[in-house]
């Protein structure tokens, strides 16, 4: 019996691979990476330990978080967030603290943000339109004084293009739920009951995210699954509209795995543009137009004193870092044995972005330390070390008008009836990482009989808040 190929082992590629080993299924599952957990994945340096990039588990799903409990138990610790906004020089709490906004902000920009807010809602009811970008719907549900404020930088410098070029349909993803007014109650009476991007205490794998999926991996390989790191698939080939092996290239070699199925998690036109034989040109056109983000982090290992957050949002112009990181406040388990705490400075870049296509990670750690001074939050001679991750296809870009294109693209996958994408990457949404856990999830149950749509699966979807993934 030809084995399931999973490609890629993120998270919902190793949820996809243990899910169907526990059920009896050869599964061979490829990671390029030296690594398991993707963008989710954990590094060691010097002693310390370093994520991807900081990752929060969170989730409604009963199922996905007894999973979670369930692979680490007692090592799977609660931690209280702590994340601020920097800006104009200023750390503001996030989520809203009313006194310390009005404290920092002053009652004359606190009074614009109020009006702002006012104007564009009576601006909705006099002229009510169909928000068409990023910049629209957040325009309409904060005001332009906020949209400025606390949305358009930050939001900018992780998409590379102006929040008019930004789909609203991100915006709606990420965000919805919380709005201008429910956040100033919620600073004022705290309530049980809050938007996903206000949660307060989140859970964590006491070594790094990377552990989970880790974890994960090794049970796969207990139930019998085959898992090949540093193996990156280079094509798909079909007779046709059945895909019949997975083509992959190893540091020993090329070779083709054949397969019964192909659950793919790589970035969606990876999928579509190594098919053998190749789709047609209006697909090909359409997959080329699809972009992906890429991810830097500098990673630091740093002495002495630091700042006490989780993370922090970086919405100064000043500097081009995005959010930086300290993991010794997800767990002290994080830092090397001399106590120096393991810091992520995080870049996004396009391929040729100058930070990113530079080589030479001596010079972007120069970079990185500079700004992190620049901000006030640790000076260059606490650097004790550092190292960069590259990730080249980490953010789905969802810019106006990829709507379409991504239409056809998924129009030519449904072709292939034993072909499912998964993940961020492979259905080109953005989502966390519940979110993917419950794709692979529900992709891997179709593989042994069941009938769900994958593509249906979203992140405000009922799985996401109660019972099963099912």
């Amino acid at each position: 019996m030809d084995p399931i190929v999973i490609v890629g082992a993120g998270p919902a590629g190793v949820s996809a691979a243990l899910e169907l080993t526990r059920n009896g299924q050869p599964v061979v599952l490829l990671e390029v990476a030296d690594r398991i957990g993707g963008i989710s994945a954990t590094r060691e340096f010097n002693g310390a330990r370093f994520d991807t990039g900081p990752h929060r588990f969170f989730t409604k799903n009963e199922e996905i978080g007894a999973l979670w409990m369930d692979t680490l138990a007692e090592e799977f610790i609660e931690v209280a967030r702590l994340t601020r906004i920097f800006y104009r020089a200023k750390f503001l709490s996030y989520p809203i603290e009313l006194g310390d906004t009005l404290r920092k902000v002053g009652p004359f920009a606190a009074a614009g943000f109020g009006l702002s807010y006012a104007a564009a809602k009576l601006r909705g009811v006099l002229r009510p339109r169909e928000p068409q970008s990023f910049e629209d719907w957040v325009v309409s549900e904060f005001g332009r004084s906020l949209f400025n404020a606390f949305f358009k930088t930050y939001t900018e410098k992780v998409w590379g293009i102006p929040c008019t070029e930004i789909s609203a349909e991100w915006a709606g993803q990420r965000i919805k739920g919380l709005s201008l007014w429910g956040a100033l109650r919620n600073a004022i009476l705290p309530s049980k009951d809050k938007a996903k991007t206000l949660v307060e205490q989140f859970r964590y794998p006491s070594l790094g995210a990377g552990m989970m999926y880790e974890r994960m991996a090794d049970e796969v390989r207990q139930w019998g699954g085959e898992v090949l790191l540093g193996t990156k698939a280079t094509g798909i080939r079909r007779e046709g509209n059945r895909a019949v092996a997975v083509r992959v290239q190893s540091p020993g070699g090329a070779d083709e795995i054949a397969c019964s199925h192909i659950l793919t998690s790589s970035p969606i036109t990876e999928a579509v543009l190594s098919m053998d034989p190749a789709p047609s040109d209006a697909t090909t056109a359409a997959a080329r137009t699809l972009r992906f983000r890429c991810h830097m982090c500098v990673n630091l290992l740093v002495e002495g004193e630091t700042f006490p957050d989780n993370w922090i949002y970086v919405h100064a112009k000043e500097v081009e870092l995005g959010r930086v990181a300290n993991y010794a406040n997800f767990s002290e388990e994080m830092r090397n044995p001399s106590g120096a705490a393991p810091i992520t400075v995080e870049y996004f870049q396009f391929p040729g972005d100058a930070l990113y296509a530079n080589p030479n990670d001596d010079a972007a750690i120069t970079y990185a330390k500079a700004e992190l001074q620049r901000m006030g939050i640790v000076e260059p001679e606490q650097v004790t070390g550092g190292f960069v991750v590259r990730t080249p296809h980490a953010y789905p870009v969802l810019e106006t008008g990829h709507a379409p294109h991504l239409a056809t693209v998924r129009e030519f996958l449904d072709t292939v009836e034993n072909l499912q994408p998964i993940g961020r990457g492979g259905m080109f949404k953005y989502n966390n990482q519940d979110h993917s856990i419950a794709t692979g999830l529900l992709a891997a149950r179709n593989v042994l009989g069941a009938d769900h749509d994958v593509w249906a699966v979203n992140i405000d979807a009922e799985y996401h808040e109660s019972g099963k993934a099912k």
